[in-house]
Order: C-alpha cells, then sequence, then structure tokens
C-alpha cells in the first residue's frame, strides 16, 4: 500500500461525513491576532452589541458559562433547561460565577465591578 503523500490529491477522499458546527467560530482568525499586553476599552453599548450577535440555535435551551475559581471558562450548550439548571447550582455551590444565555434573556452572576 502506498502513502498517502504519494497519491495524486485525485485520489484522497474524504470518506467521513462531515457535520456543520453549529456554534460556528473565528478561533483561527483569533489565533493569527498579535498578543499586546494593552487592555481595549469597551462600553455598554458594545457589550450589548454582542449580545444582540450571539445567537443561540432553536434546538437548544440555553448556553451556561462558568467563571470557575482556576481562572477557566467553561461553556456548556444545553438542550433540556432541568440539566442547565443543575450545572448552575453546581456552579453556586462551588461559590463560582455564570453567565445565561436564553433565546430572550442574558444575564449573570458577576459583580458589577468585574471587569474594571
Amino acid at each position: 500500500m502506498l502513502p498517502l503523500s504519494t497519491l495524486p490529491k485525485t485520489h484522497l477522499v474524504n470518506t467521513m461525513a462531515t457535520r456543520q458546527d453549529p456554534f460556528p467560530n473565528r478561533i483561527s482568525e483569533v489565533n493569527r491576532w498579535r498578543a499586546t499586553d494593552e487592555l481595549t476599552q469597551f462600553d455598554s453599548e458594545m457589550c450589548l452589541g454582542a449580545a444582540d450577535n450571539w445567537n443561540l440555535p432553536e434546538s437548544h435551551v440555553a448556553i451556561v458559562r462558568g467563571y470557575l475559581k482556576n481562572g477557566t471558562i467553561r461553556e456548556r450548550a444545553y438542550k433540556q433547561f432541568g440539566h442547565a439548571h443543575r450545572y448552575m447550582l453546581s456552579l453556586l455551590k462551588n461559590k463560582e460565577d455564570f453567565t445565561l444565555m436564553t433565546y430572550d434573556e442574558l444575564q449573570d452572576t458577576l459583580p458589577e465591578d468585574a471587569f474594571d
């Protein structure tokens, strides 16, 4: 059997079916950005504009973004609100903050000066 690198490109066929990502993102674009130590200034209008662009698929009832004590952010999408509720309770028991997005609202448990 020949290694794939020796085959002509016409013979390389993707046999696995690919499905569309329900939460498309621009991570490849973000990875090309050059990091700086300068802080980006933002105001409430910019935050509301970002919230308007945060799209919840019809198949899901909520997205919960947890801000864990170790500094990581864990975001989970839920199709059943009971599961989202359980995750939010576990975050509250561990005294961790979270942001909840449903089809009609965006709420969080963060203090008002969290990003100051």
